[in-house]
C-alpha cells in the first residue's frame, strides 16, 4: 500500500449523525458540528470535563470513520500525513491551530495506525483554505509501511 485519501465532509457527518442518533435517542445536539477539527484556541480553554466530552465525540467518530471506511486494525507502522483544511468562512485560522490531535488519538483507537507518536507518523502537514461551498478535511496518507504480522 502507497497512498491514502480520506476525506471528512457535509455527507460524512449526516451519515454519522443518522448512526449516532439510532444509538443516543435521547440526544438533540449534532456530536461533531464541522467537518474539521475543533480549533486547538477553542478546546484548550475548556473546562477539563468539556475538552474530554468534545476528545470523547471526535474518538468515537472517527473510529466509526475508520470503520466505515474498512481500515479498522490496518495498523499502519510508519507514514506521513497531510491534512487539509477547507473551513466555510474566510474567518482567519491559524495554520498551527488546525493541530488534528482528536483525529489522530482516534486513529490509534481504531487500529488505522499503531501510534500517534514520532516512530510511526513520521511527518504531519497542515494546510488551510476556504470553500464555503464543501468546507472538508482532506487526510493524505504517503510512505505507508503495515504492520508485518
Amino acid at each position: 500500500m502507497e497512498n491514502l485519501k480520506l476525506v471528512i465532509d457535509g455527507r460524512t457527518l449526516e451519515d454519522y449523525e443518522r448512526t449516532y442518533f439510532r444509538l443516543h435517542s435521547k440526544a438533540t445536539k449534532k456530536p461533531i458540528e464541522n467537518p474539521y477539527h475543533p480549533l486547538m484556541n477553542q478546546w484548550m480553554i475548556m473546562k477539563r470535563p468539556m475538552m474530554n466530552a468534545l476528545k470523547q465525540k471526535w474518538s468515537d467518530f472517527i473510529v466509526w470513520f475508520i470503520n466505515k471506511q474498512g481500515y479498522s486494525n490496518l495498523l499502519i507502522e510508519k507514514c506521513k500525513m497531510k491534512f487539509t483544511t477547507y473551513y466555510k468562512t474566510n474567518r482567519r485560522h491559524d495554520v498551527d491551530a488546525t493541530t488534528p490531535k482528536f483525529i489522530l488519538d482516534g486513529f490509534a483507537k481504531s487500529g488505522f495506525i499503531i501510534d500517534d507518536d514520532s516512530k510511526h507518523l513520521t511527518s504531519l502537514t497542515l494546510e488551510c483554505y476556504v470553500d464555503s461551498d464543501n468546507p472538508r478535511t482532506e487526510i493524505e496518507i504517503t510512505n505507508i509501511i503495515l504492520k508485518e504480522n
